[in-house]
């Protein structure tokens, strides 16, 4: 099923291609069957292409691992494709099956939107056309779909930069296959990073061939960088985009019939094509916005993120994992302990292959395009970003926007660079240049054996000598074909060549997992279920972040990458924060817990329970417990104390033992003290559309009083009841409070975030007006108006 869909939609992919590029069925035949490279094992079964071994590292999954095919960790450096990612688009799916706008994730933290968390990129093409098949099979179309964009996007600029088919080709193949790119595969910043070509195409067109067709190639660009749900990396890409089109107006072959263009309308055309994209994608962005406006995320890197310079010897060392990268090992199969002074985690690469290399180099000598210059330039940036460069780095940190991003991902340009020089590499290959391309090759082949005999590492002889042969033996073997075949097909040879090396050097880095192992039922989840909504937690490390999605279970737990600042703040009274992954809950003694509607937990059998807690199921390496106080989804506390600041918010109802007797209430037009509320009781209609974006609720109020809803607050909820609005305040710091007036009143809870009704209005509008533009009917009406006006105000004309 992913391999029909993957060919009945990477087939369209290619033929809008053809309209920014002509091409032969040959180049486009090749472009569709390069990802196969890559991603065959999992398109032909059906089988999962992504780290779902990782979930059977901890309980619950652990102890069935062997029963589904799972029986090792291929990398256990991609943990967040599977802790995020997939639950993610789960997520997104179950919204769409229960008839809603995908807004909001209930499963995670207490509920945090969806869409306006932008990662899951639910308005992608390859995410909508990814609805067509089951969601194990989505992950091999997807990163399919992923590696055909690459190729595509980084073949056009080839194209354009070369005129030739096989050099483009052979670029396609390098960008397709970069490290970062497969190693990032699944997330929303490869799918962000693979149409940076496209983007720097439509720049170019802009410049050279301004018109519809070239505004429409860069609108489309932009708008796939928009959708694909990370900002960071769009920020960098429009960066890089923006220097090459200044480039090209300053440096490149701008000049027609001998003249340069003019600069204003050049630039307007690109901000006109650059303003299209943000219009139609202010449905998707305004609401991301206004997320992060609310995120812990936000605050902290606002507050005192700053990135450091890398050391004289970390620089060393990064840059030799870039040109030797075996002598690094590879996840989860060799991993060297390095010393202190460079010890690191994931590690900025812009490897790509080392057949490229040599090439790259050829092409930065024998070019004679001043463009080449450039993408020396973007290795240079590239290079720079990646190892944190004194000076570089400073001045990241104090421009807007880069001050809060990850810069070290730029090294991705770098990648880009060195493929469109080799392009250029294989153009002169093709030219038959007085055998220096034999030379080269061979040269760099030298270096390499030279450098995996003398630089130090902590991997093995055997491994280094396989990393080694891996790496020399193709550019050897490109060397004598360069020498031996005839120009026609030595780059075929060569595109063969790389495809085959960079199978073999990324094989390790993304799983393919048998399809059965897509969160089978584990023992016990029988036991999770009440006929009102409920929350779970599992102490320590199992049942690891978000997987509970997969099964329909919220947990107050997750690992997202923008949490509610304020719910973050409730972390110390039930959990334990921890670097870059989900906050751990320790023991089961919070009350807390029970506020934030926990009803079960996971715990291990030598566990010591609080009194309220009841062992329902024994597992042998888990138990199963059950909360006997918890409280409920939407409960009416006994009485309530009012707060007027976040402070005095958090040192209030962080002394509260038993939620359902107290709750606070932040309202500044309140008194403060302690007051009774209500009473009254509430209860939530049983829908499944109560598990989303709509809450309903029957109150029975004998006077006026506050519902609280442990909902995470963000904003967007909304409360009507008759038709009116209900005013929302904070309850217990980071929930949902609703004030209700005596009597029995159905209350309906809605999360409809204004930046989302307001940017699908942008978007609507934006979209109206560029298809009218480019059908021609708006210049045509703008024309008529024109020409209607001048006539009817012309002087002499005798008005009635």
């Amino acid at each position: 099923m992913g391999a029909l869909l993957y060919f009945a939609i990477g087939f369209l992919a290619v033929v809008a291609a053809t309209r920014a590029r002509e091409m032969s069925r040959g180049a486009a035949a090749a472009l569709l069957l390069l990802p196969l490279v890559l991603t065959a094992g999992a398109l032909f079964t059906g089988d999962v292409y992504g780290p779902v071994d990782l979930a059977y590292t901890a309980e619950p999954l652990a102890s069935i691992a062997d029963g589904v095919g799972i029986r090792h960790v291929m990398n256990p450096s991609i943990s967040d494709v599977y802790a995020e990612f997939m639950p993610w688009n789960d997520a997104l799916r179950r919204a769409i099956r229960a008839g809603e706008w995908p807004l909001w994730n209930p499963y995670e933290l207490s509920g945090t939107p969806l869409a306006g968390a932008a990662q899951v990129a639910p308005y992608h093409p390859v995410t909508l056309f990814g609805l067509l098949v089951p969601l194990p099979a989505f992950f091999g179309f997807a990163a399919a779909m992923l590696y055909l964009v690459a190729a595509i996007s980084a073949f056009l600029l080839a194209r354009e930069l070369t005129d030739s088919e096989p050099a483009a080709l052979f670029a396609a193949a390098g960008w397709m296959a970069s490290t970062h790119l497969v190693f990032f595969a699944g997330t929303a910043m490869a799918h962000a990073v693979s149409v940076t070509p496209l983007v720097l195409l439509g720049a170019r067109r802009i410049v050279h061939e301004p018109g519809r067709r070239s505004a429409m190639i860069l609108g489309v660009a932009l708008l796939l960088l928009v959708l694909s749900g990370h900002p960071e990396t769009a920020l960098h890409v429009v960066f890089f985009a923006v220097s090459y089109f200044a480039f090209q107006i300053l440096w490149g072959t701008g000049a027609h019939n001998g003249e340069r263009r003019p600069v204003i309308p050049v630039v307007l055309a690109g901000l006109a094509a650059g303003i299209g994209a943000l219009l139609l994608s202010a449905f998707f962005l305004l609401p991301h916005l206004d997320v992060i406006s609310q995120s812990e995320e936000y605050a902290h890197r606002a507050a005192e993120y700053e990135q450091t310079s890398a050391s004289a010897a970390q620089i060393v060392h990064r840059l030799t994992a870039n040109f030797f990268p075996f002598l690094e090992g590879a996840p989860g199969i060799e991993e060297p302990l390095h010393p202190a002074a460079v010890r690191h985690g994931w590690l900025p690469t812009a490897y790509a292959g080392a057949l490229l290399l040599p090439l790259a180099l050829l092409g930065l000598v024998r070019a004679r395009s001043r463009e080449r210059w450039f993408f020396a330039g973007a290795v240079v940036w590239g290079f720079g970003s990646g190892l944190a460069l004194p000076g570089l780095t400073q001045l990241l940190n104090v421009l807007p926007g880069f001050d809060i991003a990850v810069n070290d991902r730029m090294i991705v340009f770098a990648t880009l660079g060195t493929c469109m020089l080799a392009a250029r590499g294989i153009a002169a290959v093709q030219e038959r240049e007085a055998g220096s391309p034999a030379l080269f090759l061979i040269g760099f082949a030298i270096l390499v054996a030279a450098g995996a005999y003398l630089i130090p590492s902590g991997v093995s002889p055997d491994y280094r000598l396989v990393g080694a042969i891996r790496a020399i033996a193709p550019v050897l073997i490109a060397a004598g074909a360069v020498i031996v075949l005839p120009a026609r097909v030595v780059a075929a040879a060569l595109i063969g060549l790389l495809l085959l090396q960079r199978a073999g050097e990324t094989a390790s880095l993304q799983p393919t997992v048998p399809k059965r192992a897509f969160y089978p039922p584990f023992p016990g989840l029988e036991l999770l279920k009440a006929e009102e909504p409920f929350r779970i937690v599992a102490t320590g490390t199992m049942l690891p972040p978000a997987i509970s999605t997969h099964y329909g279970l919220e947990d107050a737990r997750g690992f997202q990458a923008v949490t509610l600042a304020r719910y973050d703040q409730t972390y110390p009274l039930w959990s334990r924060r921890q670097p870059v992954w989900s906050n751990r809950v320790d023991d089961l003694n919070s009350p807390f817990l029970s506020a934030l509607n926990v009803r079960y937990a996971f715990v291990t059998p030598e566990a010591t329970l609080p009194s309220w807690w009841t062992r329902i199921g024994r597992f042998g390496t888990y138990d199963i417990a059950e909360n006997q106080v918890v409280v409920p989804r939407a409960w009416v506390p006994r009485a309530v104390r009012y707060t007027t600041s976040l402070f005095a918010t958090l040192v209030v109802f962080s002394g509260i033992r038993d939620f359902r007797a107290e709750s606070t209430i932040e309202d500044d037009r309140s008194p403060t003290g302690l007051v009774p509320n209500g009473p009254g009781a509430v209860s939530i209609y049983p829908s499944i559309r109560g598990r989303g974006t709509h809450l309903r609720l029957r109150a029975h109020m004998e006077r006026d009083g506050w519902v609280i809803v442990s909902n995470a607050f963000w904003r967007g909820w909304q409360a009507r009841m008759d038709g009116e609005r209900l005013p929302v305040r904070y309850g217990n710091h980071a929930f949902i409070a609703v004030r209700v007036p005596a009597g029995t009143h159905d209350v309906e809870l809605t999360y409809r975030p204004r930046s989302f009704v307001v940017g699908s209005l942008i978007s609507i509008v934006a979209a109206i007006v560029i298809l009218l533009f480019y059908t021609g009917i708006l210049s045509s009406a703008i024309t008529f108006f024109m020409s209607f006006q001048t006539s009817f105000f012309a002087p002499g004309v005798r008005r009635r």
